[in-house]
């Protein structure tokens, strides 16, 4: 199994040559899915959503979608509060964007970002309970020897050597839970930063790079994601440097077994 992990591709300020060195990357290696954590735009103008939607529909393998803070109408208060998420429906279609089950992956995606919330940086992410709770019901549905992954926009854990501060509201909490019903792999962005770490030895956490011109720290980069064996994941960092892809950096992760797999989830939803 070999999946694709693309992030912040910020169609409005995207980097055209690494978009076309990752493009070349999916056509060769034909990888069984692509990934993409959010932030497909700068703006969330539907010309932006447009543009990277029918990006990834050219690549030629299936795609799968989750939005991020930068996809909801950013400096546009009436459609934030009105219609956050219309535009990117409207673009979205034809791709992936619901849990998705087969024999090798369960991939089951949380929306992280949010239109308007009670603190003063908006772009900020969080998981609620409900969301917890739905996702790991969706974990149950995995196939038996099949890899549990979650998606989302922001990590649920923050890297301690991420460039920049912050903290996904609920995000530890869901991560405990996330994992109890059995995730092994989370992906997601919006660091524009390539991290991979274990939790308890039980899960792998990747947040993957950018595509675009806000490079932090690093190129333009994304994460190649293979699986040689059971409950073993390798991780194969690729930098684009002049419009050329370029190994940073292979790691291989073992993990323990689930505690309980198949067990429900004790993940209740507040009302």
């Amino acid at each position: 199994m070999q999946l694709v992990h693309l992030t912040d591709l910020h169609f409005g300020c995207e980097d055209k040559a690494a978009l076309a060195a990752a493009a070349k990357y999916v056509r060769d290696n034909k990888p069984d899915a692509v990934i993409v954590t959010g932030d497909i735009s700068k703006d969330g103008l539907q010309t932006e959503l447009d543009a990277a939607c029918n990006w990834m529909r050219e690549l030629g393998v299936p795609v799968m979608l989750t939005p991020g803070n930068h996809d909801v109408p950013y400096y546009e208060m009436w459609g934030r509060l009105c219609y956050p998420w219309e535009r990117i429906r409207r673009a979205q279609k034809g791709l992936q964007v619901d849990a998705w089950h087969t024999s090798e992956w369960s991939i089951v995606p949380i929306n992280t970002a949010r239109a308007w919330q009670f603190r003063l940086n908006w772009a900020q992410g969080e998981i609620s309970r409900g969301q917890t709770a739905i996702a790991a019901a969706e974990l149950q549905r995995a196939a038996p020897g099949a890899l549990r992954i979650v998606i989302t926009h922001h990590p649920l854990d923050w890297p301690n050597d991420a460039p920049i501060k912050g903290m996904t509201r609920g995000g530890l909490r869901g991560l405990i839970h996330l994992t109890d019903a059995g995730a092994e792999l989370f992906l997601s962005g919006h660091l524009h930063f390539a991290s991979a770490r274990l939790f308890e030895t039980r899960a792998l956490c990747i947040t993957s790079g950018t595509l675009s011109q806000r490079v932090r720290h690093e190129p333009c980069a994304f994460t190649v994601i293979r699986r040689p064996e059971a409950h073993v994941i390798e991780t194969e960092v690729i930098h684009i440097v002049q419009g050329v892809c370029q190994t940073a950096s292979t790691r291989q992760f073992r993990l323990n077994a689930p505690l309980n797999p198949g067990a429900p989830a004790v993940v209740h939803a507040r009302v």
